[in-house]
């Protein structure tokens, strides 16, 4: 099981622009959109996104990322994954992140397929939301959270004390891999 909290906030902004799509089935798949306030991405893509991660279940990640591509060649900021209890597979572009706390380190997971082991932590997250945000506060949090919302909240939280959550939109998820549940 990969127990996971998503973070969509629009922080200071007037409206929250990011999106994140998500497909729960025997395996977790997700789609993290960042747009900044000058990209433009139409309510006819995301439809597009959002209908292919809700039918990808039965589909090769490659054949998902192949399908997604055309849509997003103009957004440069996105990430798709697919994680279950064994593996995650990422693909990345321009200015979101995925790290994951395994073994008591922080590493920036790289694109393609990483092997998972119970009780490993992942975020994933766009650049605004790494902004005020350093690798010893993500592994701090990481490794005192016993849930994936109290991670969120941890990072929350000094986030918080450094902006007020008052500058762009805020968007994340934390995951972590429960393999005996």
């Amino acid at each position: 099981m990969i127990e996971n909290y998503i973070l969509m906030h629009k922080g200071g902004q007037e409206e929250y622009r990011d999106n994140i799509f998500v497909n729960y089935s025997s395996s977790l798949t997700m789609a993290m959109l960042y747009l900044p306030l000058e990209s433009e991405f139409s309510v006819t893509d995301e439809a597009s996104v959002a209908a292919l991660v809700q039918g990808s279940s039965k589909m090769r990640f490659i054949d998902l990322s192949e399908s997604i591509y055309p849509i997003l060649t103009n957004l440069r900021n996105y990430m798709l994954i697919r994680i279950d209890d064994k593996h995650i597979e990422i693909e990345r572009h321009g200015k979101v992140f995925a790290y994951i706390v395994q073994n008591g380190e922080l590493k920036m997971l790289p694109n393609g397929m990483t092997s998972l082991e119970d009780g490993d932590r992942l975020i994933c997250c766009t650049g605004e939301f790494m902004r005020c945000l350093n690798d010893i506060a993500i592994l701090s949090d990481a490794v005192i959270a016993d849930s994936a919302e109290e991670w969120m909240d941890n990072l929350v939280c000094r986030i918080s004390d450094r902006n007020r959550l008052s500058e762009g939109n805020l968007t994340a998820v934390t995951m972590i891999v429960r393999s005996g549940d």
